[in-house]
This record gives structure tokens, C-alpha cells and sequence, in this order.
């Protein structure tokens, strides 16, 4: 007799919304996020995103893309 594992979603501390693709993060962790996409680059930003929220990688890029303009229009 075979031993069936149950596969488990892995948990995300800020899971995203699915239905409407929307990341909502506590400002400070939106903050480091936004530091990470300038000081290392976009796609290390995307991973920690992707990370925090369970999160795929457009779902992801769009939400560094409107980090990094929101900075660009409130410095």
C-alpha cells in the first residue's frame, strides 16, 4: 500500500489577490521592494515579490512598473 502525500499549496505572507491581480503589501515592505528595483534591478524586486505574494511575473512586473512611476511622479 502506497502512502498518497497531500500536495499543500506553499503559504504566502502577503498572498495576492487572484481574482482582481492585485498585490497589496504594508508600506514598509513596498518600500524595501521599491529600494531592491533601484538599487539591484527590476527582476531581484520581482523575485521578492514573487516571493511575498505567491505572485506571477507579469502580475509581478506590473506592480514594480507602478512602484518605479509612482516614484517618478512623487519624488
Amino acid at each position: 500500500m502506497k502512502n498518497k502525500r497531500k500536495t499543500t499549496q506553499p503559504s504566502f505572507p502577503y498572498p495576492y489577490d487572484k481574482t482582481t491581480g492585485t498585490i497589496s503589501l504594508p508600506p514598509e515592505i513596498e518600500k524595501d521592494v521599491l529600494n531592491t528595483a533601484l538599487a539591484r534591478g527590476v527582476p531581484m524586486a520581482m523575485k521578492k515579490v514573487m516571493e511575498l505574494t505567491g505572485a506571477g511575473l507579469k502580475v509581478s512586473k506590473d506592480y514594480i512598473d507602478g512602484l518605479l512611476e509612482s516614484k517618478r511622479k512623487n519624488p
